[in-house]
């Protein structure tokens, strides 16, 4: 088991009253990719990392605050990760103008991407929510019809 002054680790259980998600649904978070594999101690207990953890707070944020399925937070969560990968190759890797131009142009490919994404879910739940105004306004339309019989 790492040495938790130097790796700060929480058992499952710990995670999952933190988060306040279920021990299964980490296990499924995990077999579906969502997050890492997970560290293991000497007994086989599952162990998540503060890495792990932040990325689990954040996954738990995009189907909480967006409502979003867990294959679009795959896929949000694999954008994040290659503008992760495109931040350090142009931090450490990349030597040439011409290659920090292409790094920068990936970065932004990838952001637009996000973006286009989030807008359409915005636009799908604006326009719900218009569906929803307009019922409860023809209500109270019938409403005041009634009350004035």
């Amino acid at each position: 088991m790492p040495n938790k002054e130097l790796y700060e680790v929480m058992t499952i259980d710990a995670v999952s009253r933190q988060l306040g998600i279920t021990s299964r649904t980490l296990r499924y978070y995990e077999e579906v990719g969502l997050i890492s594999p997970v560290l293991r101690s000497s007994g086989g207990h599952r162990l998540f990392d503060q890495n792990t953890i932040e990325r689990l707070r954040q996954i738990l944020q995009l189907k909480d605050y967006l409502g979003i399925s867990l294959q679009e937070i795959q896929e949000v969560m694999d954008a994040e990760d290659s503008i992760k990968e495109l931040r350090l190759s142009f931090q450490e890797k990349v030597d040439s103008v011409d290659e920090q131009r292409l790094v920068v142009k990936q970065y932004i490919a990838v952001l637009h991407n996000l973006i286009d994404k989030m807008n359409k879910k915005i636009d799908h739940v604006l326009t719900l929510r218009d569906m929803y105004q307009d019922q409860v306004d023809r209500s109270i339309l019938l409403m005041e019809e009634v009350e004035n019989k």
